[in-house]
């Protein structure tokens, strides 16, 4: 279900940027190459299961958000934290859809000054993931990240039922958003 609302905008811009690269000679060219393939690996070939682990969905995240700064060079400011005590399994994707939504909302070509902070939790009890970034003021953002979030949630249910809890909070420069699962 999420494969097929994956940001196809970030493949095209991603293959620009690189492309760009390589034309500048840049040493980051195959680094860039290297992280676009893992993420195309990891969406195409490894999300055939219900659960993936923990790990490789957070290592799908830094190599989106790597290439993802190519477009942004020091304007925007990421903050990754990952607090994980545990590896633990976890449904594939829902997680690269919330740092898009971020990305796509909150990090706009428009935005003076960006700001993404990312953390996660995994312990016995619980798995947590926070993402907060600042947003523009426009009303049909809003509404486009209401129907993503929604279709998260749908996910989150099917997947998780009873074990989930996805929070939102808006402040006027802020989005947030919180999900907690239940570990078994």
């Amino acid at each position: 279900m999420l494969k097929a609302q994956l940001n196809p905008h970030f493949l095209f811009n991603t293959l620009n940027n690189i492309y760009v690269l390589s034309l500048e000679n840049s040493p980051k060219t195959p680094k860039s190459i290297e992280k676009l393939s893992k993420i195309l690996d990891h969406v195409l070939f490894r999300c055939n299961t219900k659960y993936v682990s923990l790990s490789s969905e957070i290592e799908l995240l830094e190599n989106y958000i790597e290439l993802e700064k190519l477009r942004y060079d020091d304007r925007l400011q990421i903050n990754f934290n990952n607090h994980i005590e545990q590896d633990g399994k976890i449904a594939p994707l829902i997680l690269l859809s919330l740092v898009e939504n971020a990305f796509k909302h909150g990090a706009g070509e428009d935005s003076v000054s960006p700001k993404i902070d990312i953390d996660f939790y995994n312990t016995d009890i619980q798995f947590k993931f926070i993402i907060s970034n600042t947003i523009a003021v426009e009303p049909d953002q809003i509404e486009r990240t209401a129907i993503d979030l929604k279709n998260i949630k749908k996910q989150l249910n099917l997947t998780y039922p009873n074990r989930f809890e996805l929070r939102i909070n808006t402040l006027p420069k802020l989005f947030t958003v919180t999900v907690q699962i239940k570990n078994n």
